[in-house]
């Protein structure tokens, strides 16, 4: 029973003591503002997948280009891709029109650790495609 007591006298305490609203208040906006700061942290590990990706895009551009033999440069292109991207590369074509190269990259980016939090935070399609062009 002192356990009890104890118990109501503080809750006494609170319901007499100045700060409570100060309490009420914190114990509301701290988790707004933990998910606020999880979103932050999502999407710009979000935006700076998107740019790796347009740059592996157009490393691999730049290595298929190099390549002498034009039946090989699609799959120098896909491995140079595999190669810098931590995770499986959905989808690569390379393709000359009107002369000019361009390498469609699309990435499934579902197994970083950026969409960990996705039941939690929205975030957007895990599939991420980026275009590079040879000028």
């Amino acid at each position: 029973m002192p356990r009890m007591e104890k118990l109501v006298g503080l809750f006494a305490t609170f319901r007499s003591s100045p700060r409570r609203a100060l309490l009420v208040e914190a114990a509301f906006l701290t988790p707004a503002f933990a998910l606020l700061a999880l979103g932050g942290y999502e999407w710009g590990g979000y935006f700076w997948l998107q740019h790796r990706v347009q740059q592996v895009a157009d490393h691999a551009l730049a290595v298929a280009m190099a390549s002498p033999n034009p039946e090989r440069r699609q799959g120098l292109a896909r491995s140079a891709a595999e190669r810098l991207l931590p995770h499986r590369v959905a989808d690569l074509t390379f393709q000359v029109a009107a002369g000019r190269p361009t390498l469609r990259l699309a990435y499934d980016a579902s197994g970083s650790p950026i969409f960990a939090a996705g039941r939690i935070v929205p975030l957007p399609p895990p599939i991420i495609v980026r275009l590079a062009q040879a000028s």
